[in-house]
């Protein structure tokens, strides 16, 4: 019982620290103690309890994807979507947001389907496709034992499961003005995403991102600086999140969280 009670303390303190009124903090702690499908004034289906549980602490209560806008109805990407949490949260955060969701799982497509639907969310675009550097069909590995995993991806390494074949899309062609916020969990396919906004000059329309990067998947080389000296050269400062037992481990896997936003001249 010990690692579940050092989330708890963790995530509530985390909650503890977000800007929000009293009332929202209260709401986001009660919740963390009662994980269920109705949550925050939402009515969640979802595919198991402990995706659930992982997906309401990293969103809501640590609040990963915490943004300040000053539009009243901004305009972001939820791209890697699953089930929908994220959408559901940015529509807690800016109940007029207007959202493009994306999504290459036929399975968890159908779920984030179900969830805008019986939450009757407005301003919210859904597409079911992968998001990569080319536009066509492109290998997906999934689970069928185990819907929804938050490992499925492009790449082969990342989960060793069936391949079905998606739509495959460039995200550039999807953007035609400025962007308040883009989340990017891809599983993966982050590089090939960042390189395609930058090739297609759509980078600068966009204000700022939360990057999920994920490091070192199956002993592949490191990459990140490459990634980062991207957004360097396409005007973006960042802040780095990443937790590792050992900071002397090697060829270890991490889970890197960027949030980068634009260089003040």
């Amino acid at each position: 019982m010990a690692q579940p009670i050092a989330q708890f303390a963790h995530d509530s303190y985390y909650i503890l620290r977000t800007p929000h009124p009293p009332s929202k903090k209260f709401a986001l702690w009660w919740n963390l103690l009662h994980v269920s499908g109705k949550m925050l004034g939402f009515k969640i289906s979802y595919f198991d309890r402990p995706n659930l549980t992982c997906l309401y602490r990293e969103i809501f209560a640590r609040q990963n994807y915490y943004f300040q806008s000053s539009q009243e109805s901004p305009v972001i990407l939820d791209c890697g979507a699953n089930l929908g949490m994220a959408t559901l949260y940015f529509k807690w955060l800016y109940p007029t947001a207007k959202i493009h969701a994306f999504e290459p799982d036929p399975t968890a497509f159908a779920m984030l389907e179900r969830n805008v639907a019986q939450n009757h969310l407005t301003g919210v675009v859904l597409d079911n496709c992968a998001l990569g550097h080319e536009d066509g069909t492109v290998q997906f590995f999934v689970d069928r034992n185990n819907p929804g995993t938050l490992l499925m991806s492009t790449d082969a390494s990342r989960l060793q499961g069936e391949a079905i074949q998606v739509p495959g899309r460039k995200l550039s062609g999807f953007i035609q003005a400025e962007i308040d916020f883009l989340k990017l969990d891809v599983e993966g396919a982050e590089h090939q995403v960042l390189c395609d906004l930058v090739s297609n000059r759509k980078i600068h329309l966009i204000r700022q991102m939360v990057v999920e990067y994920h490091h070192r998947i199956v002993n592949q080389p490191s990459c990140l600086a490459g990634f980062l000296r991207l957004l360097e050269q396409a005007g973006f400062d960042y802040q780095l999140h990443a937790t590792l037992r050992s900071v002397t481990s090697r060829d270890t896997y991490q889970d890197i969280l960027i949030g980068a936003y634009r260089r003040v001249p």
